[in-house]
Formats: C-alpha cells, sequence, structure tokens
C-alpha cells in the first residue's frame, strides 16, 4: 500500500495512530506529502490533493479520512477500532465528528490569520473559537465515561493534541485545559500509548 500523508511537528496524525494500532504501518510505503504542492503521483491517486491519501495493493484510491480508518480497521485481526453496529458505534462516530471539528475548525483559523490582517475576519475568528469552547465542555461532561480505544476516541485525542501544537507556537489563545479536568486526565493516561508518538519526520507546509 501507498500513504500519502503529512506528518506535522509535534502533532501525530490520526492515520498514523489507525495504522500503528491495525498492525499495518510497516505494510505501507508512507509518502509525506505537502497536498499544496500538488505532486503529480499524489493528484492522480485524488484529484483533490487533499490528505491522507490511500493506494491499496489492487491500486485502488481511497481518500478522506473516515474511509481510509475504516479500511485499515478491515484488515485488522484484532480489537476493532470501529465498534459493530449499536449504541457503542453511534458514539464513536459522533466523537469522531466532534475530534475532527475540532481540528478542522482551528485549521481554518490558522489559514485566517494568514491572510492580510485587513482581510481577516475577526468576527469569524471568534465564532470559531467558541465553537471549539462548546465542543471541549462538551467533551469534558462526557470523559469519565470514555471507554475502550475507537476511532472516535482516537479523533479526539489527536484535535487536542493539534491544539496544544498551535497553543505553544503561541498562535491559538486558549487553553482548552482550562476548567476542562476530566478531559485533560483522559488525554494525558490516552496519549501514552505508543501509537502516539511520532514515527516519521514532519515536513514543513506553507
Amino acid at each position: 500500500m501507498k500513504l500519502f500523508y503529512t506528518p506535522l511537528r509535534d502533532v501525530v496524525h490520526k492515520v498514523q495512530v489507525v495504522a500503528l494500532e491495525t498492525g499495518t504501518w510497516d505494510r505501507m510505503e508512507r509518502i509525506p506529502t505537502d497536498p499544496y504542492t500538488r505532486a503529480p503521483a499524489h493528484v492522480a491517486a485524488n484529484p483533490l490533493s487533499r490528505v491522507p491519501t490511500l493506494v491499496t495493493d489492487e491500486g485502488q484510491s481511497i481518500f478522506g479520512g473516515p474511509a481510509i480508518y475504516e479500511y485499515l480497521d478491515a484488515l485488522n485481526s484484532g480489537p476493532k477500532l470501529y465498534p459493530p453496529p449499536g449504541p457503542d458505534r453511534w458514539d464513536a462516530l459522533r466523537h469522531m465528528t466532534l475530534g475532527d471539528a475540532i481540528f478542522d475548525i482551528a485549521a481554518l483559523r490558522q489559514n485566517e490569520l494568514k491572510r492580510p490582517r485587513a482581510l481577516q475576519s475577526d468576527a469569524m475568528m471568534e465564532n470559531w473559537l467558541a465553537t471549539i469552547g462548546r465542543a471541549l465542555d462538551a467533551l469534558d461532561r462526557e470523559a469519565t465515561s470514555f471507554r475502550g480505544f475507537t476511532v472516535g476516541l482516537i479523533s479526539i485525542a489527536c484535535g487536542l493534541m493539534y491544539l496544544d501544537k498551535l497553543k505553544n507556537q503561541g498562535s491559538l489563545p486558549l487553553d482548552w485545559r482550562q476548567a476542562r479536568p476530566q478531559l485533560a486526565a483522559w488525554y494525558e493516561e490516552f496519549t501514552k500509548r505508543p501509537s502516539f508518538r511520532p514515527r516519521d519526520n514532519a515536513i514543513a507546509m506553507r
């Protein structure tokens, strides 16, 4: 298999976590990719030029994180990251949506900050921060009930890791741990797993 993805400094993409947990990490050629460069091999596999993109042994392209994670989980002979249909699965999918949204909204705010100051929307950035805050508060209320190791909980942990990265580099005025002790305690324990340690060299993006 070939995996086009973007390892970032101080943050682990959840495709790494999923691949390690499903035992597929060493079965794939990993190609660090900046999607903005529109590399021909990447665009040939995914016309959207987005990461992650997976090309299977049979040559089939799979893109969009959730599709890739589910494919890798289908190859997994161990405990599944996607629970079977029922309440646990719906929780896992809901958690995945929350975790992905935290990451995506924070990334939107980062892109806004790259625009000329006169063109930036302070109202939009405040709205994004408020949305992230509401999601964090909801997760803190729920954190003591988190169980197991699902794709949804992986998504939440990776979203929080990205918030840490942005705060540490001074571009996010948000301490997500403040007033959220349950979520912080869960995160510190959950990310002790070896799959959350960066494995590939980080690449710079625009």
